[in-house]
């Protein structure tokens, strides 16, 4: 049986999947409210996550939610305007920010049409996270993080052979390339996400059990493998954050092999 790292809650039913992970999620907003007095959250787009952020809207299990203290960033996003029915900051603003008192100016959405949209919203980090942008300055360190993947291993918009899987540096960065789905992308970057408290990774379907299992046995007998998978490199634990996988029973069939 293969294993992924971290820990992995796995469920047949989504909507059960779903309370497991609102339940993650209210856990560390309230923990990092109470600690910090605020939550920095990083959403993901696509149709996996959609329901999910409906649910938190509707679902009185997260009325209690301390919206007004949360900031919200967005994991990765495509170089179109948002009136583009592809921009992820549409589908998060419509499924759940417009609904759920957050305050205006703490929806961050990436800039996505200007010269260098990475650098920009990279500074708008900085100074929501009151850091000096200068060389060596901390990496910001956000409180929960939501990924997807791809079948082809990608999460947020790190695709195999990218050229922002080098990254060292640079919280946010511009990604485009051969295996990078068009448009071009905006994504947050290893040293950012791998510095979070806690990564979560929201994968559904049978679609995703080929690459869960590529994905284990990778990391079980030869160690990350970036360039070609790129989820491999997800590791905050290194940083004294958590991962955790969220499933559903198809997606994790390929790790019971």
């Amino acid at each position: 049986m293969l294993t992924l790292p971290g820990q992995a809650t796995i469920e047949a039913d989504h909507e059960d999947l779903f309370l497991e992970l609102g339940t993650a999620l209210r856990q560390a907003a309230f923990d990092a409210v109470e600690a910090r007095g605020v939550f920095h959250l990083a959403l993901s787009g696509g149709s996996t996550p959609e329901p999910f952020y409906m649910r938190l809207v509707v679902d009185p299990l997260y009325r209690a939610l301390p919206w007004q203290s949360t900031h919200l960033w967005i994991v990765d996003e495509r170089r179109v305007p948002e009136s583009d029915p592809r921009s992820n900051m549409r589908m998060i603003r419509e499924s759940l920010a417009a609904h759920v008192p957050m305050p205006e100016n703490h929806v961050h959405a990436v800039p996505t049409q200007a010269a260098d949209p990475a650098a920009e919203y990279e500074a708008e980090m900085a100074d929501v996270f009151g850091i000096a942008p200068v060389p060596g300055a901390p990496v910001p360190k956000l409180d929960f993080v939501l990924l997807g993947m791809g079948s082809d291993a990608h999460t947020a918009s790190l695709f195999p052979e990218s050229p922002a899987l080098a990254e060292k540096v640079r919280w946010i960065a511009n990604n485009d390339g051969p295996r990078v789905v068009p448009p071009a992308r905006i994504t947050m970057t290893y040293p950012l996400i791998n510095n979070a408290r806690r990564v979560v990774v929201l994968a559904v379907g049978a679609g995703k059990a080929p690459t869960l299992a590529k994905i284990a046995a990778q990391l079980s007998q030869s160690g990350p493998n970036i360039a070609e998978l790129p989820i491999t490199g997800i590791a905050p634990g290194l940083q004294g954050g958590r991962l955790q996988w969220f499933l559903d029973t198809a997606a994790a069939a390929g790790l019971n092999a």
